[in-house]
């Protein structure tokens, strides 16, 4: 069902332009996940990957599809003007190698693990639809993709066999800023619980993707580690992830 606010999302992704907090704001989670759904059917976009968070070991987790088409490896170009900023976050990428079906039954980790080609360092490019991000409600930041723009993902560096995030340490830089980040203190804490939680859930996007489930290629990024900054003009932006590998983002002004 199209709503106010697939329509918004509709003519933000077709112009490229923000738009106003619409007024119909969805009231739940579902319907925050049925707005993915609307918004791909009506652009007529495909999944190529996921975008999974949360907050600690327990928090509930947050999941929006990226796009086919927005996903660039090893390295993109993007320009940001003052009345369209954009923001950058250095993750861990997941990269599938087998299809996982979605199922009644939870996964166990390591059915999951076995359908992963390996992991992947990655630059999420952060660009809302939604003009007043990131103070609008909680509900309207998950409907709008999690304010995915695209994501930059590297060549596979390793296995996910035994995968520890307390022993990986992301360092991304941009211009002066640096910030170097060890996995202890990875805000979502457990890589590996996101990605089965995202398999668990593949019906939240209704039966097209619950059909599709997770394909070989996938893309499932994982979170920041390093908050969000925003993309500043005339630097290049990189996250390197010792043993994974190295993305980066070259930023123009507009």
């Amino acid at each position: 069902m199209t709503t106010g606010f697939t329509e918004a999302m509709v003519q933000a992704r077709r112009t490229g332009r923000r738009v106003a907090l619409p007024d119909a704001v969805p009231q739940d989670r579902a319907a925050a996940f049925a707005e993915h759904a609307a918004a791909f059917a009506a652009l007529g976009l495909e999944v190529a990957g996921f975008k999974v968070g949360a907050s600690g070991r327990t928090g509930e987790p947050t999941a929006a599809p990226l796009p086919a088409g927005t996903i660039h490896r090893d390295r993109a170009r993007i320009a940001v003007t003052e009345a369209h900023p954009r923001w950058l976050e250095a993750e861990l990428a997941f990269v599938m190698g087998a299809p996982l079906a979605a199922r009644e039954a939870p996964y166990e980790a390591a059915e999951v693990l076995a359908a992963v080609e390996g992991l992947a360092a990655a630059i999420e490019i952060v660009d809302p639809r939604l003009a007043d991000w990131p103070k609008v409600p909680p509900l309207a930041a998950l409907a709008d993709f999690q304010a995915n723009g695209a994501a930059v993902v590297s060549a596979v560096g390793r296995s996910a066999d035994g995968l520890k995030v307390e022993d990986l340490t992301v360092d991304f830089r941009m211009g002066d800023l640096v910030k170097t980040v060890p996995g202890t203190r990875y805000p979502g804490q457990d890589a590996i619980r996101l990605l089965v939680w995202l398999a668990d859930n593949l019906r939240l996007w209704g039966p097209a993707v619950a059909a599709r489930g997770l394909q070989p290629g996938d893309v499932v990024i994982s979170g920041s580690w390093t908050s969000f900054d925003r993309a500043v003009a005339g630097t290049t932006a990189t996250n390197t992830i010792a043993g994974i590998g190295s993305v980066a983002v070259e930023i123009v002004g507009g």
